[in-house]
């Protein structure tokens, strides 16, 4: 069970935020944009920005506590952007989130939310992933789009530092939360024990469904090292 108290700040430095970003430039052209997921190019660009920032903090920490993943891989899909590591055979998705309005705060979205599995299979069994790891970044969804969709800022312009300075992107140097994490052994075991209509869970004007996997029922952060090390 994961509390307040075991959630884990990951900070970011200035370097490494702008290494974040000159990655989604190298990746990321202007048209593709528009085609990733058909909302907002700045918004679109903001989530790869925090696809790679999640990536590089998890890298660094897994690292901190003897942890050499053996590689990274972005995946660019219709809805959203999977960052993975291997390790040891192991697949490891990173699942990165803005926190819900309705939530305010990253401890309201522990107590409120699930690890954000998206259900694109009929059975939980042949869900991709060995471990699913779950951040938030300490910044509000709906007004952080709206913002994003007002902000006045030149993408063709491929400079990390103006895109730097012109998305704020400093703030994220403080705001990123690992939460939880679970693996996939347990997650069908559990899925398997719930009723039909338990199993996943959706919100108004979704077209997606998601497994059920409560944040606060996952494993804490600190404990993804020893389940590491044990394999």
């Amino acid at each position: 069970m994961v509390s307040f108290e075991h959630i884990l700040h990951l900070p970011l430095t200035e370097s490494e935020i702008l290494e974040s970003i000159q990655k989604a430039i190298e990746n990321t052209s202007i048209s593709e944009l528009d085609n990733l997921r058909f909302r907002h190019p700045n918004i679109q660009f903001d989530c790869m920005i925090r696809g790679y920032l999640g990536e590089f903090a998890i890298q660094k920490w897994l690292k901190e506590n003897g942890i050499e993943v053996e590689r990274t891989n972005l995946k660019l899909e219709v809805d959203q952007v999977d960052i993975d590591f291997v390790y040891k055979g192991q697949n490891i998705e990173l699942k990165t989130s803005l926190v819900p309005n309705a939530d305010q705060t990253v401890k309201n979205a522990l107590l409120n939310r699930d690890i954000k599995l998206i259900r694109r299979e009929e059975k939980i069994e042949n869900l991709r992933g060995d471990i699913h790891l779950q951040v938030f970044f300490n910044q509000r969804r709906k007004a952080k789009d709206d913002w994003l969709k007002a902000l006045k800022v030149d993408l063709g312009l491929k400079d990390p530092k103006y895109l730097y300075d012109a998305f704020c992107a400093k703030r994220y140097q403080a705001d990123l939360f690992f939460v939880g994490w679970i693996d996939k052994i347990t997650l069908v075991k559990r899925i398997n024990l719930m009723g039909e209509r338990e199993r996943t869970w959706t919100f108004q004007k979704s077209k997606r469904e998601f497994w059920s996997c409560r944040i606060l029922e996952s494993n804490k952060p600190v404990e993804l090292i020893h389940f590491l090390k044990s394999i």
